[in-house]
């Protein structure tokens, strides 16, 4: 409880699908506790990579396809409890820091709801609030040495269905974007649900459908104006530039050429040393 953030916006199960969204993209959160109006226990969580697969990254969106006609409209308005994932993995307001890292590492989770004993939302700790811990012991540590190597890539023609479906494949929530080797662009789940959340995506339905929508190019709702940091660069500078800029991940470039991607979860690595 000393770094979780508090009080917590959460929804119930009855909450539509686009109120939720609308929550994530005003407020910029990854993640919304579901709870039981009446009792305030939690029930389920819903998280942009959930918002990612149901609207066209992965199984989720099926619903849309098999129940509900292909209709983007009934599938906004849809009760959130449809998507969400129930008995999520919590933390007690008890517990370690330590036990956090051990639970977000085991259920390969971003963030975790703080519960008490009747199993309240009291809380949510986050990686990036792990990253604020951290990051500030990784003086004299190399991004080299932290960064994941393997980077999963698009292009500039890759569009917002197929950067959903790599990122639900992949289990990951960005997909940087690269045009003859150089780094054009990067787009992220969060992009995705601002996108979803906005009148945009209406105004472009109106001359067609969500899957027509959905084959805009993902570098026309990404982000072109990157930071970026070296491999040579010192993580505690890059772990204060990645909280001053409010970003989950830094690419990694060489010459303009993605060599690396560092992650708030990159810093776990960090916190099994200390």
């Amino acid at each position: 409880m000393t770094i979780a953030k508090g009080p917590v916006i959460t929804a119930a199960l009855t909450t539509s699908v686009y109120d939720v969204v609308h929550i994530m993209a005003e407020e910029g959160f990854r993640r919304i506790p579901i709870v039981d109006p009446r009792t305030k226990t939690l029930q389920g969580i819903v998280t942009s990579t959930d918002i990612v697969d149901y609207l066209g990254g992965g199984r989720k969106f099926e619903i849309i396809q098999r129940e509900l006609n292909g209709s983007f409209f009934k599938a906004i308005n849809e009760p959130v409890k449809s998507i969400m994932r129930p008995n999520p993995p919590t933390v007690e307001d008890v517990a370690t820091i330590n036990r956090a890292i051990e639970l977000m590492k085991q259920h390969r989770v971003g963030g975790l709801p703080v519960v008490d004993i009747a199993n309240r939302v009291l809380a949510i700790v986050t990686e990036k609030d792990l990253l604020s811990v951290f990051g500030r012991k990784a003086r004299g540590v190399r991004v080299e040495a932290l960064m994941t190597k393997e980077v999963v890539t698009g292009n500039g023609e890759t569009t917002i269905i197929e950067a959903e479906r790599e990122m639900v494949e992949k289990s990951f929530r960005r997909l940087p974007l690269v045009s003859e080797g150089r780094l054009v662009g990067i787009i992220t789940a969060m992009d995705i649900v601002r996108f979803f959340g906005s009148g945009e995506v209406f105004q472009r339905l109106r001359s067609g459908t969500i899957l027509q929508v959905l084959q805009t190019p993902a570098l026309e709702i990404g982000t072109k104006k990157l930071v970026t940091t070296s491999q040579n660069a010192d993580a505690t500078e890059a772990a204060r530039t990645m909280n001053e800029r409010n970003v989950g991940a830094l690419p990694v470039v060489d010459d303009e050429k993605l060599v690396g991607m560092l992650t708030e979860r990159d810093f776990f690595k960090l916190a099994l040393r200390t």
